[in-house]
């Protein structure tokens, strides 16, 4: 039977990333916004002068653009120059809307191009190279744009600002429209690299590049600047430090449905022996006792065995490896010289993402070892000695300093736990960002938004690539990604977790959640039926709202309905959702979004159901949920992955102080008597599960308000109680050996 979950609410504006409001947040810094407001003289973002912008004998510049008009004058993109000789200085033509390129007096035209389309996002990258005799490259979407340009030009070296948008050259010249991730790079990119780079927000957090963690990189080493425009105060460059400053009327729109830069990054592993990410020695690593590793991997060949994460420099010495092994794709842990072989278990599936996690926990003098696939546990549990060596080495993402078995794919949230979670906490937390869990026993994470930063309030784990050789890994928006073209179908997007932080609930609280992965056969009139069973959680259906993962390459094949207890049907979506690949959504009826218009692409949004939800007529909470997906067309087979639903969000829990009380406690709740919310505190002194539960005056069981592994300290529990009748209710602490009840009253 299952209970209404729950969820945290840590406060980490100390950390400058993270943000607290009431909206849906995307991108590494909560926001994924675009340059607007541009169009005028004298509206632009201004980058004071560098030595290191003079890149006279090769370079490249690139930014997304999404053009409202061709028409008057030139447009021009960026510029460096306040005369007619300029440095640089890269636009569209009149009329015509061709890029050309500016170097010195020289320009340098896109003769047999085409112009981008208007009104939509395009991709365009210029490339120089061969001075004084230069030969211009012009890209669109990934791939080369006409013919090359070749001429003579002298670059006009001066001290001039650039300026994004906009020239002083020629400021009658403003570009209209707007503009999103404009690099500047010190070399001429191949068109390989400007087709896979073109999808990822590089350095994308404060700190990204500090000691050149992300350009000690082969994708990444020529990088000067990265401009994301994501923060409003400042056009911030978290590569080179060049932070913008927007001028005029030029600011920064946020735009979570049609934006080209995809909400959920992974990093892609090359394969190689130098193809690893490292993260500096920490005493968090040092889970002697217990905890839990889990990570998503999309594994492209089981050839030889993989290591996806390992500490140690030897054998000996490792104080944990976790890998995958050769030819059956089945995991492997091991601390020290012990290992568990998931011999039992199923191995992870090629070619499509699995999440994956392994826990271990003390069981007299071993180590009781569990692997997880895709939120079940998977295979027997098994013994090893219990043995931890503690070293000073880096822990090591896609390989070992003790093994030399690379890697090879793609992976996403890596993440680090102090304790051995169960299937339920593994199941509830698989599909959710590392940016929206705001838990004390998460230890550390790293999703790869476009950085290596560590996005738990531990400090000083931040990644690098900078390994000492050539490092082929990088960051990755989608599968297929450098094949040429706009959005559209081609690209395979990397879903595997969803960022819902917007207060006053953060997902998955309130959720129950199921990850079912089960088949969704081809043109099959029945389908796949999920069903979630809802219990102890009185009052009738209202604001409703469902999580859904769907695995499918073509949407549009799909209906997808929910049944109600009372047996009442409402649709999500059919028929809709165009030819875009795969579902990472929410559903309620408050959200703004109608997913006739929607293809699904990444951002992923927040959709309005197809038909509205409401109250489903009425019916009561308990009871059994069902979804069902069918597909009514050939060709393509999805996947049902994982959903969720949650009703009227009860339940807060929030820590109030730092300091660690000396003694169990359970506080009177306030204010008493209530309607409908109150207060309940209570203190915990040592790390204990916490289990709280409300009865009526006949001893019935009403709900659970929280039943979790908590970290000593203080804790506030926000009730709502409007879905129950006026009376007296007890509510009942249990925390290892303490248990007290303390009585409330309701008056409505």
């Amino acid at each position: 039977m299952k209970k209404i979950t729950f969820f945290f609410l840590f406060f980490l504006i100390a950390s400058g990333i993270f943000s607290q409001n009431n909206i849906d947040e995307y991108g590494t810094l909560n926001s994924n916004r675009y340059l607007s407001g541009l169009g005028m003289p004298n509206s632009y973002v201004y980058v004071s002068y560098d030595s290191t912008f003079e890149q006279n004998v090769e370079g490249t510049l690139e930014m997304w653009i999404n053009p409202s008009s061709f028409s008057g004058t030139d447009k021009t993109l960026i510029s460096k120059g306040a005369a007619s000789n300029v440095s640089f200085l890269w636009g569209l033509r009149a009329n015509t809307g061709k890029m050309y390129f500016r170097i010195g007096t020289t320009d340098f035209e896109d003769i047999n191009g085409a112009a981008p389309i208007l009104n939509a996002w395009n991709h365009v990258a210029v490339a120089w190279e061969g001075a004084p005799n230069y030969t211009v490259y012009f890209y669109v979407d990934g791939t080369e744009w006409g013919s090359p340009s070749n001429g003579t030009a002298s670059w006009n070296l001066t001290t001039d600002e650039i300026r994004i948008g906009g020239s002083q050259a020629f400021p009658e010249n403003a570009f209209t429209g707007f503009i999103d991730e404009v690099r500047y790079w010190a070399s001429s990119l191949p068109l390989h690299n400007i087709a896979s780079n073109r999808f990822t927000g590089i350095g994308d957090a404060p700190g990204a590049n500090t000691n050149e963690r992300l350009t000690n990189n082969s994708y990444y080493t020529s990088l000067i600047s990265s401009w994301t425009f994501n923060q409003t105060d400042a056009a911030f460059d978290y590569i080179g430090g060049f932070n913008g400053t927007y001028t005029g009327q030029a600011s920064t729109t946020e735009q979570i449905t049609t934006l080209p830069m995809p909400y959920n990054l992974a990093l892609k592993l090359g394969g190689g022996s130098t193809d690893y990410v490292i993260i500096p020695d920490n005493s968090i690593f040092n889970q002697s006792t217990d905890g839990t590793i889990d990570l998503w991997f999309y594994p492209i060949s089981f050839s030889t065995d993989q290591i996806l994460l390992s500490k140690g420099s030897s054998p000996a010495t490792v104080s944990f490896i976790l890998g995958v092994a050769e030819n059956t794709g089945k995991l492997y842990f091991g601390c020290g010289s012990s290992f568990a072989q998931n011999n039992s278990g199923a191995g992870l599936e090629l070619n499509q993402w699995n999440h994956l996690a392994v826990t271990w926990e003390e069981s007299g003098n071993n180590f009781l070892i569990k692997f997880y696939k895709n939120g079940k546990l998977n295979g027997t549990p098994s013994d090893i000695a219990r043995n931890f060596p503690v070293n000073s080495s880096n822990l090591c993402i896609g390989n070992s300093h003790a093994y030399d078995l690379p890697a090879k794919g793609y992976m996403d949230e890596v993440r680090l736990w102090e304790p051995a979670l169960a299937e339920e906490q593994i199941k509830n937390y698989m599909f959710v960002s590392s940016r929206g869990i705001d838990r004390p026993d998460l230890l550390a994470a790293w999703n790869f938004d476009g950085n290596l930063n560590n996005v738990t309030a531990v400090t000083g784990i931040n990644g690098s690539f900078d390994i000492g050789s050539s490092n082929n890994c990088r960051f990755s928006g989608y599968l297929y990604e450098d094949v040429p073209g706009g959005l559209g179908v081609v690209y395979v997007a990397h879903t595997t977790v969803i960022n819902r932080k917007g207060l006053p609930n953060p997902f998955p609280g309130g959720f129950t959640i199921n990850a079912p992965f089960v088949t969704i056969a081809d043109n099959s009139p029945d389908g796949v039926v999920d069903s979630i069973l809802i219990s102890n959680y009185p009052g009738k259906a209202n604001s409703v709202e469902i999580f859904l993962s769907v695995q499918h390459r073509w949407v549009n094949d799909l209906t997808i309905t929910l049944k109600a207890p009372n047996g009442q049907i409402r649709t999500l979506m059919s028929h809709n959702g165009g030819s875009a690949n795969h579902i990472l959504s929410f559903f309620n009826d408050n959200f703004n979004y109608n997913p006739s218009s929607c293809d699904y692409l990444p951002p992923w949004g927040f959709e309005k159901p197809l038909t509205p939800f409401e109250q489903f007529g009425g019916t009561t909470v308990e009871g059994i949920w069902a979804i069902n997906c069918i597909d009514t067309d050939i060709d393509n087979v999805g996947v049902l992955r994982g959903w969720g639903i949650r009703f009227n969000n009860l339940i807060n829990v929030e820590p109030v102080s730092g300091q660690i009380p000396d003694k169990f406690n359970l506080y009177q709740n306030y204010p008493n008597p209530f309607n409908p919310s109150t207060n309940i505190k209570f203190d915990i002194p040592k790390n204990e599960n916490v289990n709280i539960t409300l009865f009526d005056v006949l001893g019935r069981e009403v709900l659970t308000l929280i039943n979790e592994y908590k970290k000593a300290g203080q804790y506030i529990v926000v009730f709502d109680g409007s879905n129950l009748s006026s009376g007296t209710y007890f509510y009942r602490i249990a925390a290892g050996g303490f248990v007290d009840t303390k009585k409330m009253v309701l008056i409505k």
